[in-house]
This record gives C-alpha cells, sequence and structure tokens, in this order.
C-alpha cells in the first residue's frame, strides 16, 4: 500500500512532464499544514486542563435531537 506523500508525488509529476510546470505544485508537506489548519477551525481547541472542559451545546445532541453524550457535571 502506498503511503499518501508517494501517491502525491505520483500525482503531481504525471499531470505534467514538463519540469517547470511541475515545480508551481505545492509540496505534500504545504498541503497537508492546509488541511490540517482548515480542520482545526472546525473543531473547537481542547482546553488545556479537564476541569476547563465544557462541550458546547451543538455537540451535545444529534441530528435526530437526542443527546449524543452522557456525562456527569
Amino acid at each position: 500500500m502506498k503511503s499518501l506523500p508517494q501517491i502525491f508525488h505520483e500525482e503531481a509529476s504525471s499531470a505534467s512532464a514538463d519540469l517547470e510546470t511541475a515545480s508551481r505544485f505545492p509540496t505534500y508537506k504545504s498541503v497537508k499544514t492546509a488541511m490540517y489548519r482548515k480542520r482545526a477551525q472546525k473543531f473547537p481547541r481542547l482546553p488545556p486542563t479537564r476541569q476547563q472542559l465544557e462541550i458546547p451545546p451543538q455537540w451535545r445532541m444529534t441530528k435526530s435531537d437526542r443527546r449524543f453524550l452522557l456525562y456527569n457535571n
């Protein structure tokens, strides 16, 4: 099984035989960094301590309006 960097490199290489054009593709590392930044914007940050953890209301219910998590305060 190929790793993601290998697949990315193969696809970027096959997209253009011209080295000048191929050099304009972003590196796998920069794409990965951008993906993680975008993903981090969707989810709340973890608090420094467990005592500071507060689950926002929208994360406590399922789409069918049932309690998703059971927890003790």
